[in-house]
């Protein structure tokens, strides 16, 4: 038997497509998990919305959303972390993605949140990005992140805000402007951080 050759009833054969069911991280709320194959019908209706990407260059179509969900794979192998699928813990539903992102050419480490318009307004953006934050600096030792906003996109700014970020600057990406809001990890001088709904 060669070193890759498994006997069948050794190890069972996930479906295609199946990465498991691996959480990242977990609030009270929501949970944050890998992609899977499955999770192509709603990030696509997600990123067809025009009011959930308004901010994030219009809506997109299927094709794009397979390819956005193969790109979030593949920064996982490379950085080791990704924009993850958001996942309503008492219903099950898939609600959104979140998590850190910085592809190459990136001004940094970015915190973002997508959620669908049925969940805004209930604290998930706040308390998700609370988590990948507190994840990032606390677990993962990132000493610095930050967030590109649309300067109109109001709701974002004031999560941003709510999880500690302030103004930095302004940034162009893909010819929009965005303000850079951005946070620095918290030093052993500085206060607990606490979540503010």
């Amino acid at each position: 038997m060669s070193a890759l050759s498994c006997p069948a009833d050794e190890r069972p054969i996930p479906e295609v497509g199946d990465a498991g069911r691996v959480t990242e991280l977990t609030t009270s709320r929501l949970e944050l998990r890998r992609w899977r194959e499955a999770d192509l019908d709603e990030h696509a209706a997600m990123i067809a919305d025009p009011q959930i990407n308004r901010y994030v260059g219009g809506p997109t179509d299927r094709a794009s959303a397979w390819r956005q969900i193969a790109i979030f794979i593949g920064h996982r192998e490379l950085r080791g972390w990704t924009s993850s699928v958001v996942v309503e813990r008492q219903s099950g539903r898939v609600v959104g993605r979140a998590g850190l992102w910085q592809p190459e050419g990136y001004p940094g480490v970015e915190v973002g949140w997508i959620l669908k318009p049925g969940v805004w307004n209930q604290g998930y953006a706040t308390e998700i990005g609370q988590a990948v934050r507190d994840y990032a600096f606390d677990t993962l030792g990132i000493p610095h992140l930050l967030s590109l906003i649309h300067p109109d996109n109001h709701a974002s700014i004031r999560v941003a805000q709510k999880i500690g970020a302030t103004l930095e600057g302004e940034y162009d990406l893909n010819g929009t402007r965005h303000l850079i809001y951005g946070q620095s990890a918290r030093s052993q001088d500085t206060p607990e951080r606490t979540f503010m709904p």
